[in-house]
């Protein structure tokens, strides 16, 4: 019986003591992590709204507007998340003018299998190997996507998957990461719409 309590005793500080370096731990990272979460995001909208963009300023959960030099209102930046990707949810950052059209759809954050899902959900710049050699690659700011880039410039209300007219078609070898991008962006569009406009 002695042996047991002993065991249990000693079971028992170990995770006291284990808990308690988790928590330290969480409490040291915790603000560097939302500081360079922050960063990122500022980075990323930097990408889906106009370049002459001045300040950004948070409306609600999913929008941030974008605001010229002069204060004028010129885009807003709305955030969500898709659900069903292979490999868990996707999210995604959209830029709509303030006319309501899609300036750029960037994906945030993924689980998506590099070189499958991740075809429909990286911007990746492509260079040559003759054009680094010579030393005249570019680096591009917003490298190409061609599935993101196929709903640039195209109202912000809402979209269907498929083949037809006016729908989207998905990167083929990675249909449930392009159809988890477009529930994120359908929720950005929902939520746009139901955004009261400025003038």
């Amino acid at each position: 019986m002695k042996e047991t309590a002993k065991l249990i005793l000693s079971l028992g500080l170990v995770c006291a003591i284990g808990s308690l370096a988790l928590t330290q731990v969480y409490q040291r990272t915790k603000k560097p992590i939302e500081e360079a979460n922050k960063r990122a995001l500022e980075e990323s909208m930097k990408l889906v709204l106009p370049s002459e963009t001045a300040t950004t300023e948070k409306i609600n959960d999913t929008f941030f507007k974008a605001l010229d030099s002069d204060g004028k209102l010129i885009a807003y930046a709305g955030q969500a998340t898709g659900k069903g990707g292979f490999h868990g949810d996707v999210k995604v950052l959209v830029g709509i003018s303030a006319d309501g059209k899609i300036l750029g759809v960037m994906v945030t954050e993924h689980g998506e299998t590099p070189g499958l899902g991740s075809k429909a959900t990286d911007r990746k710049s492509k260079t040559s190997l003759w054009s680094v050699l010579a030393g005249k690659a570019k680096k591009e700011t917003f490298p190409p996507n061609a599935y993101l880039d196929s709903l640039t410039g195209r109202p912000a209300t809402g979209f269907k998957y498929g083949k037809g007219k006016g729908e989207v078609n998905g990167v083929s070898g990675a249909t449930l990461s392009s159809k988890a991008i477009l529930r994120g962006v359908n929720a950005v569009c929902k939520a746009f719409k139901e955004l009261p406009k400025e003038k």
